[in-house]
């Protein structure tokens, strides 16, 4: 019995050495020039940059804009082929800030005061469009997309102080954009990395708003 049951051990071990070979030998070769996947989805962390345009809220203008270091993205991206895809892109950016600042209100006579300055401020992007990819027989895929969908973009200034007692809110849904690219990099065969970069204009439907002209940068996991 114990010779049996070591011989059964010596070919379990040597089925499971053969298997784990052919799997790395399939895993480290390239995919056939026809194959691409059908469906993507991309989850990761992302910022959004703007130049400094302060915010008008009732004819208020607050020093602050759209910039947020924290934020998410996801896309699902449907193939057609190896290098034409339909991209549906969400993405959510956040913003808080609370310090003391100097308020200054003038109604018609100006009074300034020293306190506490709450600013938040969001911009959710629902967009869609056309995703081209340079597939190639290497880990590394480059591509370029222009997306175009709805902006929701809202702002809350708020100074509960003993002097001045104000609280501004302005909350819009406009056109957006973006129009970018990145690289991906196949890390396994269902998995790799993805880098973008894009211009995200949001074209503020009121007078005071004009277009904010944000840069969406993102890095996170593409699922195959």
């Amino acid at each position: 019995m114990k010779r049996i049951n070591k011989n059964l051990l010596i070919r379990l071990a040597f089925s499971t050495a053969l298997l784990l070979c052919s799997a790395l030998a399939g895993s480290a070769q390239s995919p056939k020039p026809d194959e691409y996947p059908k469906i993507e989805i991309f989850a990761g962390y992302s910022v959004v940059g703007e130049n400094q345009k302060p915010i008008t809220v009732n004819g208020l203008i607050l020093p602050h804009g759209y910039a947020a270091e924290a934020g998410v993205e996801t896309s699902l991206i449907r193939n057609f082929n190896r290098y034409l895809g339909l991209k549906a892109d969400f993405s959510a950016h956040f913003n808080d800030e609370t310090g003391p600042g100097n308020v200054i209100i003038c109604n018609p006579a100006c009074s300034t005061a020293t306190q506490t300055i709450q600013f938040r401020s969001r911009v959710y992007n629902f967009l869609a469009g056309p995703e081209l990819k340079a597939r190639n027989h290497t880990r590394f895929t480059p591509f370029v997309y222009a997306l175009g969908g709805l902006a929701h973009t809202h702002a809350r200034f708020d100074t509960p102080g003993p002097t001045i007692n104000l609280l501004l809110k302005k909350s819009t849904n406009d056109f957006a954009m973006a129009l970018g690219g990145g690289l991906d990099f196949r890390a396994t065969k269902r998995t790799g990395i993805r880098a973008s970069m894009d211009y995200n204009p949001i074209f503020m439907g009121d007078s005071s708003g004009g277009t904010r002209n944000l840069v969406r940068l993102s890095l996170g996991i593409l699922f195959h």
